[in-house]
């Protein structure tokens, strides 16, 4: 899934990027509001390499509200120090209009997708469900071609840094039922921490050393 972003009807990250697909909507569109404008610039990754960053680069660009205007600018990639596109600017309503209409479109979703934003919103709202066990959500992922599951990652006990202590990461795969998505999620969310989370079949990241040091298994 990958959210299709037209200028003046141009398919910009298209069009300034062919090393991956832009950002799926579930990223862009979702709780954070990334492409929100405010006065305060902040800076979107629109698309990443299917490799990685680290390894083709990614499509980055600023947005920012100025007066009745939002605009669109400092286009990078840091794999191409030569990416040259042009700075956008648009009408701050229509704009505004635009995203709250994108963001509230959810007819892309299918069944695990919607349990899979539920659940990422119930674990964002109350950090406590896995706060209890020292850790920290980082993503909930539905895979078109992997229906009937979800996953969940979450590191612990801290989100990973230079300089600071050992930490790992977890990946739960959870099976989705059928029946009413809100329902559905919040079983999800409930079991999945209901009992330690940070069990040995879900380690996905970090390090034996760090491992050892927590007092786990590495796989």
């Amino acid at each position: 899934m990958e959210t299709k972003i037209l200028i003046d009807d141009r398919p910009i990250v298209r069009e300034s990027f062919t090393a991956g697909p832009a950002a799926p909507p579930e990223h862009l569109l979702g709780i954070d509001h990334r492409l929100h404008a405010d006065p305060e610039p902040h800076e979107v990754r629109l698309a990443e390499a299917e490799c990685t960053e680290g390894c083709c680069g990614a499509l980055y660009v600023t947005i920012q509200r100025c007066g009745d205007e939002v605009v669109w600018r400092d286009w990078r990639d840091p794999d191409d120090f030569h990416l040259s596109v042009p700075t956008f600017t648009f009408d701050a309503a229509q704009y505004d209009a635009e995203i709250t209409r994108a963001e509230s479109d959810r007819s892309w979703e299918w069944h695990e997708s919607t349990v899979a934003r539920l659940v990422r919103e119930r674990l964002k709202s109350e950090p406590d469900l896995l706060g209890r066990w020292d850790c920290h959500p980082v993503w909930v992922e539905a895979r078109p071609g992997e229906r009937g599951r979800i996953h969940v990652s979450y590191f612990f006990p801290q989100f990973p840094s230079v300089g600071d202590g050992p930490w790992l990461q977890f990946v739960a795969v959870l099976d989705v039922p059928a029946g009413e998505p809100t329902t559905v999620a919040d079983a999800l969310a409930g079991n999945l921490c209901a009992s330690d989370p940070r069990r040995y079949d879900r380690v996905a990241g970090g390090s034996p050393g760090a491992a050892e040091e927590l007092g786990h298994q590495w796989p």
